[in-house]
């Protein structure tokens, strides 16, 4: 298999994590409880409102979407950033369908204005999709396509979910938010710093 094939894998595999998380978490909290006929509303918003498969998906289908511009060749990058513009745009709208038919499906398939109020209050089912949205948006409206390419990128995303895990994820647990917030921030620097060091001098150009 190509490098560019087992790059493809990946990224498809990196796509299917918020996807594959949700689910084998919902699964396990649902059998710990017992399983019933239909999913315990319980449940749906321990899934919907759990910070870290939030940041874990977010970050895993970010990636996935830079693997898969990586794997492109130079003349084919602007087409690979369209495709992955609209796997953003896929992910989103799976994420709202799936979501609404876990609060549907949690409110026994009769409660539409229950299953409603849950999809709301689940917050990352919301959250989620937007941010897909979101980021498919400021890919295509891109400035410059080798941005993808720029760790800086990457960075920046590290940065800004930095507040979101010393709030959502310090609520439940001060210290685990604080060690989340500081892990992301070092990755942030870090990968400043790298694209820094690799950036050509004024002199070199």
């Amino acid at each position: 298999m190509s490098d560019r094939g087992l790059s493809e894998e990946v990224a498809v595999i990196l796509y299917l994590v918020p996807f594959l998380g949700s689910g084998a978490y919902g699964i396990y909290e649902w059998a710990k409880g017992g399983i019933s006929i239909y999913l315990p509303s319980t449940v749906f918003l321990t899934v919907t409102r759990n910070p870290y498969l939030f940041i874990v998906g977010s970050l895993a289908v970010i990636l996935g979407m830079i693997v898969e511009v990586n794997s492109a060749r130079q003349a084919d990058v602007q087409e690979k950033v369209k495709s992955a513009a609209s796997a953003l745009q896929s992910i989103a709208v799976a994420s709202l369908v799936l979501a609404f038919l876990g609060a549907w499906y949690s409110n026994g398939l009769g409660n539409i204005s229950g299953a409603v109020t849950d999809f709301i209050v689940g917050r990352y089912s919301v959250i989620f999709p937007t941010l897909m949205l979101l980021l498919s948006y400021l890919v295509t409206l891109r400035i410059q396509i080798d941005a993808l390419r720029d760790p800086t990128i990457m960075g920046i995303i590290a940065m800004l979910l930095v507040p979101v895990a010393i709030y959502e994820v310090g609520k439940r647990d001060t210290a685990v938010g604080l060690m989340v917030a500081l892990v992301l921030a070092i990755i942030g620097i870090l990968l400043f710093v790298l694209n820094s060091e690799k950036a050509p001098s004024p002199k070199q150009r």
